[in-house]
């Protein structure tokens, strides 16, 4: 009894107060470390004193706790002892010492609802712009380049080797006859003409979209 009262003395220090109660109760560092997970090096830097051990004096506050707790003393009590320790060493802030320990809904209310907010309109910009987008391909007609034949050939055989190309997705016609389109856009289609001049008119466009047109003045002569 004689040596709780001794713990309870005014101008006994936070430190040798708090190494005395962890030997009364009969724990080496390694013991009250597996008890709490306190590191032992925390515990012996509180018990020394030497705030510069920790990463963060006022933080530590909750490791006081526990270990006070650990060994049936009384936390309240030690915890003013620390707290007069730390303005007393200057370890932190005068202004910190008062820690708000809830955290209410009002306290992010208008941020979270801000950024709620920005995300929002971000997505529906990025929405309108990418059906802008898509609208504008569907409407915008294809690109269209004719390899063959050139303007104002002269065949010696009753049929013409028309070759281009295009968008892999569009439709094309030659004089109304569907040429096939494989998947690099280019496309060829065999068509019979007449003797005499012929006007090839080929054709491309998008399902929905404008077409372009492109022709080509063939002549065949035996």
């Amino acid at each position: 009894m004689s040596f709780i009262q001794k713990q309870l003395l005014p101008e006994a220090e936070f430190g040798e107060m708090l190494k005395e109660l962890r030997e009364l109760r009969g724990f080496t560092y390694d013991e009250l470390s597996k008890l709490t997970r306190i590191h032992p090096s925390i515990i012996q830097a509180l018990e020394r004193e030497e705030f510069s051990e920790l990463a963060d004096p006022l933080y530590a506050e909750r490791h006081v706790k526990f270990l006070v707790l650990a060994l049936e003393g009384r936390p309240d009590y030690f915890l003013k002892k620390y707290r007069a320790l730390l303005k007393e060493k200057n370890a932190v802030p005068v202004d910190t010492m008062k820690v708000r320990t809830t955290v209410r809904k009002r306290d992010f209310f208008v941020t979270s609802r801000l950024v709620a907010a920005a995300g929002f309109f971000l997505f529906a910009g990025l929405a309108c712009a990418y059906l802008i987008w898509q609208a504008y391909l569907l409407q915008d007609p294809p690109p269209l380049r004719i390899i063959t034949p050139v303007e104002g050939a002269r065949l010696t055989v009753p049929h013409v080797d028309v070759q281009g190309e295009t968008a892999p997705n569009a439709l094309v016609t030659v004089n109304g006859q569907k040429a096939v389109v494989d998947g690099e856009g280019r496309f060829r289609i065999v068509f019979d003409i007449p003797r005499g001049l012929t006007t090839l008119t080929i054709e491309a466009s998008r399902r929905y979209g404008s077409p372009i047109t492109l022709t080509r003045m063939v002549s065949y002569e035996r």
